[in-house]
């Protein structure tokens, strides 16, 4: 994709065995067109549990924009011993995006309102799979572009309630959600004025008193069995302009989106929602037509969402990739039948597993990699139909497997089959600056892996501003949440660091400070760490003049008695800088 007519395709394999494999790749095909590569291939060895990616160029004028097309890696594997030796034979979905620069008219559909009544209904029981989430685009590597690195690194240290230098924390509260799941995806809202809503997979919870206490719910009990169902994934925000929590949950046949005033929530016990149900066929998807890894973001006057399409299902006729949706808040606000405009899958079919921009004003952004030296940029602005796409040159950065072991000897970066990977799951507006981030491999500059950051100018043809790193010669930083503080106009972090002695665990912090702050107390590792945690700005308060973060994240703790398995021990931080600082924020 970053010369004319050629096309790099990367795709990862697992060794899912105690044992390290031998492997060696005759050939890969994208359906009958023949890899520009010469065979064999590579060949390589992979860890037990570990990961490796094979790579092919392919002569893009024989393929077809926005096609399906069934990449076959062949080859042969054996165990490092001299034992047999046995055929490889892998294959996945890959679909060419269009052609760059370009743009294309969103398309409309709408949908009518639900009021919950009777509730609470009877439970449910999720339908819910540790490996649910699984990879559709592994980032190629590219043409070598050199890079400067940053030169400080991140040192952690444990959260203390009080004042720390030029930092303010407030709350470091567990909600009391404990999942039986070493996966917990934390996402929440916060009113400002004491009503914080928060949800994992299978539960949710609130609180009215500032977040020391948290009520639990069972989202299954609070809407009907009906055709959306209930599966996992959940994404909340809180919106100050309607003041209204908007609930973005996970069904088995697409999404049902709610909302509820923080008082109708409080006086409810958390069952006062109008919402919307959200199936695949709405987007004119086939029956059957798997979404996952929802996401919300707000800007001026809409609310946007966005998931994967075509997973862990996609039919004869969907169109897989990662889709866009936009309605506008006042309608939400009205809760009557709502107008949804939404993006082609098969577009961004690189932005696989990302996330939207927060904060992101008048204009929503997303972003995936053509390669580990090429970004794409997508754009949709507030009141146009039309949505545009341009390719970014950045630096190269390490798109190797992420590795990192904690103390009982757990990769916790393994994942599930290497998602989410390097998907842009971070960024953030400050002003005219658009901020990316997501989690790297190693190579000669980071014995870690850490989290890669690049600035782009929006309103400079989106030519890079700086690219820089979050990193710790000693242990790893991964899955970045981003948002920008209201007061100073600093970029908030909200992620997770481990490994070199070090259990998984929150952490929170500002770039710049070169601190991360450990929030939770892990005392047991994990293979399949995920998929994300969050940051919220805060809203404007008379005592916290929009000087705060909400951050959502969590550590996992044994279960009782030993060998129970694990717990997530989600918690709830509140955080910002002082309040005196707003007034530096708004000079800047």
């Amino acid at each position: 994709m970053e010369e004319p007519d050629t096309l790099l395709v990367a795709a990862q394999l697992r060794n899912t065995s105690k044992t390290p494999f031998t492997v060696t790749i005759d050939s890969i095909q994208l359906d009958s067109v023949p890899s520009l590569t010469p065979a064999p291939v590579s060949k390589f060895e992979i860890e037990a549990g570990g990961t490796a990616m094979v790579q092919a160029n392919f002569n893009s004028s024989q393929l077809s924009r926005e096609k399906q097309y069934q990449l076959v890696v062949h080859g042969t594997y054996q165990e490092a011993q001299g034992a047999r030796r046995r055929e490889l034979l892998a294959t996945t979905v890959i679909v060419l995006p269009p052609a760059t620069p370009g743009s294309a008219n969103v398309r409309t559909v709408t949908a009518p309102p639900n009021k919950v009544a009777n509730a609470p209904y009877p439970p449910q029981r999720p339908s819910f799979d540790n490996e649910r989430n699984r990879s559709r685009w592994t980032v190629p590597t590219g043409r070598f572009v050199p890079g400067e690195p940053t030169r400080s690194s991140t040192s952690t240290e444990k959260v203390v309630i009080g004042d720390p230098p030029a930092i303010v924390f407030n709350v470091n509260n567990g909600i009391g959600i404990t999942n039986g799941s070493s996966i917990a995806e934390p996402s929440g809202g916060d009113t400002g004025g004491g009503v914080i809503f928060v949800t994992s997979n299978w539960f949710a919870a609130f609180a009215t008193d500032g977040g020391t206490a948290f009520t639990q719910l069972n989202p299954t009990t609070i809407f009907p069995a009906d055709v959306i169902g209930y599966c996992c994934d959940q994404i909340v925000q809180y919106v100050p302009s309607i003041d209204r929590f908007i609930w973005l949950l996970q069904g088995n046949n697409g999404y049902r989106l709610a909302s509820a005033s923080p008082a109708d929530l409080a006086a409810s016990g958390g069952t006062a929602w109008t919402y919307w149900n959200l199936p695949s066929d709405l987007f004119g998807q086939p029956n059957g037509t798997g979404v996952d890894y929802p996401d919300l973001s707000v800007g001026n006057g809409s609310l946007y969402m966005s998931w994967d399409v075509g997973w862990p299902t996609c039919p004869a006729g969907c169109r897989g990739g990662f889709q866009v949706t936009r309605t506008s808040l006042a309608g939400i606000q009205a809760g009557g039948t709502i107008s949804l405009d939404y993006t082609n899958p098969p577009d961004a079919s690189m932005a696989w597993g990302g996330h939207l921009m927060q904060n992101t004003l008048d204009e929503i952004f997303w972003a995936g990699h053509n390669s580990n030296s090429q970004m794409r940029v997508f754009s949709l602005q507030e009141g146009s139909g039309t949505y545009f796409w341009r390719d970014v040159g950045i630096s190269t950065w390490a798109n190797n497997a992420l590795s990192s072991t904690t103390p009982d000897g757990q990769n916790w970066l393994a994942g599930s089959g290497g998602f989410p990977g390097n998907a842009v799951i971070g960024s953030t507006r400050v002003r005219n600056q658009l901020w990316f981030a997501w989690s790297a491999g190693t190579d000669q500059n980071f014995r870690q892996p850490h989290v890669e950051m690049v600035t782009l100018d929006r309103n400079n043809n989106f030519n890079r501003i700086q690219q820089v790193q979050i990193w710790n010669e000693s242990y790893a930083f991964a899955y970045p949440a981003l948002a920008t503080n209201a007061c100073t106009q600093e970029v908030g972090l909200s992620f997770e660091f481990g490994g070199g002695g070090n259990y998984e665990n929150h952490v929170v912090g500002f770039w710049g400070d070169f601190v991360a702050y450990i929030t939770t107390g892990s005392n047991v590792g994990t293979t399949r760490f995920g998929d994300y945690v969050t940051i919220r700005q805060t809203p404007r308060t008379r005592p916290d003049p929009g000087n705060m973060f909400s951050a959502f994240g969590y550590g996992l703790n044994s279960a009782a008695p030993p060998g129970a398995g694990t717990r997530t021990d989600i918690h709830y931080v509140l955080f910002g800088r002082p309040a005196e600082m707003c007034k530096v924020g708004a000079d800047r």
